[in-house]
């Protein structure tokens, strides 16, 4: 089984994994997914599917979008229009065509323009990360860019796009912001706003201690409604402070009242 490292952090681990699954992609595709692939191509493919090396278990440091509008190489909305599985797709990654709708984070030498349908991939294994996704359902994804090719997992951003709140798509405008990125989310449960050097220093020392206080009322309530933002005064505070705490606040006595019924 996939054993997940759900602590928030910086993305060291993540640049890590990537460098994997760059290895994982060279294998496993031939030329621009999105063009889609030759029979000699696929007999190749699947040659190489027979070389690629396993390794048991998904570890990657769960973050919020704050983090991975930060670090990630594209983060977009997009409409699942097709399961490749079977045609582009290999044994080893899995495909999907998507339209792409908005483009909120992309490196400036690329060209993928709103409008376009092109070919994402995920690793076909759960050990390796993998992902699915519904189809004709919109997300919000973030992901990875490795040798032209789209490249997302489960330790990227998605979510359907219908759950997007009003915070969310407020950091979607003002994000990527190198100002703002000097900031990070980080904490047991994506409860604290700061500096990358503080988040570092969390890593080290803190980590550990997060087993025993995780709270997925209190890392929805941050993660729907926070907005880590670099102040006038140079300071990495919640811009909406209040926000998160009110939604703490209903979503527990919601819970407590459902437990007592």
């Amino acid at each position: 089984s996939s054993g997940i490292n759900a602590e928030y952090g910086d993305s060291t681990p993540r640049v890590m994994f990537y460098l994997v699954l760059l290895q994982l992609v060279q294998f496993a595709l031939s030329g621009r997914p999105d063009k889609g692939l030759s029979s000699s191509d696929e007999l190749a493919l699947r040659d190489r599917d027979q070389r690629i090396p396993r390794q048991p278990g998904c570890f990657c440091l769960r973050s919020s979008l704050h983090n991975h509008m930060c670090s990630d190489d594209f983060v977009i909305k997009a409409k699942i229009v097709e399961d490749t599985m079977g045609r582009g797709s290999s044994r080893a990654l899995r495909g999907y065509q998507i339209l792409v709708k908005d483009i909120f984070n992309l490196p400036p030498n690329d060209k993928l323009k709103v409008g376009d349908k092109v070919a994402i991939y995920t690793p076909a294994s759960n050990d390796f990360c993998g992902t699915s996704f519904v189809r004709k359902a919109t997300y919000l994804l973030s992901g990875r860019i490795v040798d032209t090719i789209l490249v997302v997992t489960s330790c990227d951003y998605s979510r359907k796009w219908g759950t997007v709140t009003p915070s969310i798509m407020k950091s979607l405008e003002v994000l990527p912001n190198k100002r703002h990125c000097t900031c990070t989310i980080f904490g047991c449960n994506g409860e604290v706003c700061g500096t990358q050097d503080k988040s570092s220093m969390f890593n080290v020392f803190e980590t550990s201690k997060c087993a025993n206080k995780k709270d997925t009322l209190q890392e929805r309530c941050y993660e729907d409604y926070g907005q880590c933002r670099m102040s006038n005064r140079g300071q990495c505070s919640w811009k909406n402070h209040k926000k998160p705490k009110v939604c703490l606040n209903v979503s527990r006595r919601r819970f407590r009242s459902l437990g007592d019924t």
